[in-house]
């Protein structure tokens, strides 16, 4: 698995880019979303290099999650996203296993500012199609719209707000549920080359709050390539309790 993210690096640091009218903006390493998109002409491949989420009795390692945007135009993009591979670990028991994730189907929407500049903000509706298998995937049909929101207060700070409404499968086949979801972010451009955004997520299904703090860096390499580590702790007993990531994003 290590020689696939060495593989998946290496893709997309020698492909040769295409010069673009407008700064990157990528959608890693933030838990929420962003109105900003891709312009048209261009696409972007956004993938996981290392994911491991900790449970009270389980640990979850995904491979190669990769996010694709395409840009339709100056303020629509198309975005598929899917896991190829990942692998649930019962500690209790000791026992491993591997799936494949679900698949996301959707688009960005940017109504203000595609460019993600000053006050910006949009609709992102996207569609779950059922083709993993559960503890991966979630094993049925589901749909989400997220509205993201995010303003820059000065130069260097800039404030971000993503409410979700997602209609999703429960557990073990007992159909669907309705699952919101707010995370609030504050982006601190630490230098031209850096940035560092930490956030307060929420998540209710089913009568339980999940609460989440999350830190993260991303580094610009160039103009069209950022790579970023990043993790966020559980503040409940019902949130996983520790989750560490870090992944490569690269326009073309």
């Amino acid at each position: 698995m290590k020689q696939f993210a060495f593989v998946v690096v290496g893709m997309a640091l020698s492909v040769p880019s295409v010069a673009a009218a407008r700064d990157y903006c990528p959608t890693r390493p933030s838990l929420g979303q962003s109105a900003c998109t891709v312009e048209a002409g261009h696409f972007a491949i956004e993938t996981a290099l290392t994911d491991w989420e900790r449970s009270r009795d389980s640990d979850t390692v995904l491979f190669g999650d990769t996010l694709f945007r395409l840009g339709l135009s100056d303020a629509t993009e198309l975005q598929v996203e899917w896991t190829p591979i990942g692998v649930a670990r019962d500690r209790p028991i000791g026992r491993n296993v591997a799936r494949t994730g679900d698949l996301e189907v959707g688009t960005r929407i940017a109504l203000r500012n595609p460019d993600g500049k000053g006050l910006s903000y949009g609709l992102q509706p996207s569609v779950l199609v059922p083709v993993g298998r559960s503890p991966i995937g979630d094993g049925g049909w589901g749909a989400a719209m997220v509205a993201p929101v995010s303003y820059d207060l000065s130069d260097r700070l800039n404030l971000q707000f993503s409410p979700e409404i997602a209609w999703l499968p429960r557990e073990q086949g007992r159909g669907n549920m309705v699952v919101a979801t707010a995370t609030v972010g504050l982006g601190l451009t630490l230098s031209k080359a850096c940035q560092l955004t930490t956030e307060l997520q929420f998540e209710r299904a089913d009568d339980v709050t999940d609460h989440r703090l999350a830190l993260a860096v991303a580094w610009q390499l160039s103009d069209d390539v950022f790579i970023d580590t990043g993790g966020a702790a559980g503040l409940d007993d019902h949130t996983p309790e520790l989750r560490l990531y870090s992944g490569i994003s690269k326009r073309f």
